[in-house]
């Protein structure tokens, strides 16, 4: 039986997004196209008995969640330091390169050890990152909502935490999975208190785009 749903959201597009630009600790905020998944994806969840809402404190999330909040009034957004996204030091604010050369086996050898020295040298130190980001999953689980939950962050963050969950038989284990921007991922919390992951990177709510395209 299932007493709680926990609704794991990835923030909208942002400008940076569009322009190949990384993010990390450093914010954007959402393009048009991102305010209209966020719409959409608020539109989803209207009618889904959520009672509290936290994110990200970074813009991008606060953003989204509160297109979310719009849709539900007597919930607040919770801002909650641990979801944050992951810091990447130099590289943040700069164009993606590494997503360019992926595809190219030669460059990716040449310059795959580069990026890695950098982010460790000037970005955040995993261990750091999975510990406030694991804590702040411990506290949305302890709550113990009479209703069910959202959870508005970033793509790493909801990774760090998705990759410990079990799976139910729909899901697919995975170390890390490919979410998309207003993406929804469902957590179930059973009688004995244990999430489970029930629907990864649902993007139903965004098929219908019109003349939204990013």
């Amino acid at each position: 039986m299932v007493t709680q749903t926990i609704y794991l959201i990835r923030h909208g597009t942002t400008d940076w997004i569009e322009q190949g630009r990384t993010h990390g600790a450093l914010d954007s905020p959402l393009s048009t196209f991102g305010q209209w998944e966020a719409q959409q994806t608020a539109e989803a969840l209207k009618d889904r008995e959520i009672t509290r809402i936290f994110s990200s404190p970074q813009g991008r999330a606060m953003q989204t969640a509160g297109y979310i909040a719009e849709k539900i009034p007597v919930v607040e957004v919770a801002p909650l330091d641990g979801l944050r996204e992951m810091g990447f030091g130099f590289m943040e604010g700069k164009r993606d390169q590494f997503k360019k050369i992926s595809k190219k086996p030669l460059y990716l050898f040449l310059f795959a050890p580069i990026w890695f020295i950098l982010l460790g040298l000037t970005g955040e130190k995993r261990a750091k990152f999975q510990k406030r980001v694991l804590e702040a999953w411990q506290h949305i689980l302890s709550q113990n909502n009479p209703g069910n939950t959202a959870v508005v962050s970033h793509a790493i963050a909801l990774n760090m935490i998705l990759h410990t969950l079990p799976c139910g038989p729909d899901v697919k284990k995975k170390q890390r999975y490919s979410l998309g921007t207003c993406s929804i991922s469902k957590v179930e919390i059973d009688e004995q208190g244990q999430p489970i992951l029930t629907q990864i990177n649902s993007i139903s709510h965004l098929m219908n785009q019109g003349n939204h395209g990013n």
